[in-house]
């Protein structure tokens, strides 16, 4: 079979090299079948977050148009090579829908898929949302310590799957929290949350993403565990796989490896997005 990457970064969302297109051929030069482009949609219009380096984390309300029409334009360029699809990676606040589709409304029609991501926390006791996989923040995990960021984390995440405002397709890096190999005490309460969530899930009937970019970082493990893998199967949980590239050379990165767990588990097919629309192929 011929891999897909669905998700990937470049310099335009402002912490990762490369250009789009520089990830588009090297995904050629791997012989993929599917290249995504998921830069992070924009934070700038959003409540509470003073404390987060939203500069550094995503493109700007100015650079979508740029964003989109450069993606687009590569996507034509290279139709005869290989299908790239163009999205957004989107960040989840409470009741901050509303002003996340104000501006997000207008370009949904350019998008193939949308990945919904939790990257911050806000544990509404005076110090402010945070950035929970991001070094600079470490004193906050260590200040409220793994089973509380867990806990409110899988809380924030069926928030979002509960959100019938909140529209998006994947789920990225379900257990994120792992980063930097944190590992919760009381697993059996986490363990609890993620079931919750996983059921949640399924019942919105949305795509879970494996991604190997965990496999890069402290945890050494892809996202999420296989333990949570296992689960996600026998629930019927429909899953793609995606590097979270952030250098063109991590495209792919381990997903054999990914493949051939999968396949062990049980998983023989994979989703396939265009316009929004899901397919299926086997691996």
């Amino acid at each position: 079979m011929k891999l897909e990457d669905w998700h990937t970064h470049n310099a335009l969302c402002h912490h990762a090299v490369g250009s789009i297109e520089d990830y588009i051929r090297k995904a050629i030069e791997l012989e993929l079948n599917t290249i995504g482009i998921c830069d992070h949609f924009p934070f700038e219009f959003l409540k509470n977050i003073e404390r987060i380096p939203y500069e550094d984390y995503a493109i700007t309300l100015d650079e979508i148009k740029d964003y989109l029409s450069l993606a687009e334009s590569l996507k034509d360029k290279y139709k005869n090579i290989i299908n790239v699809r163009i999205a957004f990676e989107i960040d989840f606040f409470e009741n901050q829908e509303s002003a996340l589709n104000t501006p997000l409304y207008k370009y949904k029609n350019h998008l193939d898929y949308i990945l919904g991501s939790i990257h911050i926390l806000d544990f509404h006791d005076g110090r402010g949302a945070w950035g929970f996989d991001d070094s600079r923040f470490r004193i906050d995990y260590n200040y409220y310590g793994p089973d509380k960021v867990y806990m409110e984390y899988y809380k924030t995440a069926q928030k979002m799957i509960n959100s019938n405002e909140f529209d998006f397709d994947i789920i990225a890096h379900f257990d994120l929290p792992k980063k930097f190999n944190n590992i919760p005490n009381n697993k059996e309460i986490i363990n609890n949350e993620v079931m919750k969530t996983l059921q949640l899930i399924k019942k919105r009937d949305v795509v879970m993403e494996i991604n190997s970019g965990g496999l890069r970082k402290d945890a050494k493990e892809q996202y999420p565990s296989k333990e949570i893998i296992q689960e996600m199967y026998d629930l019927d949980i429909s899953i793609l796989l995606g590097s979270d590239a952030h250098d063109p050379n991590y495209i792919a990165w381990e997903f054999e490896k990914i493949i051939n767990m999968l396949k062990k588990i049980g998983y023989n097919h994979l989703v396939h997005f265009k316009k929004r629309d899901k397919s299926y192929m086997e691996i």
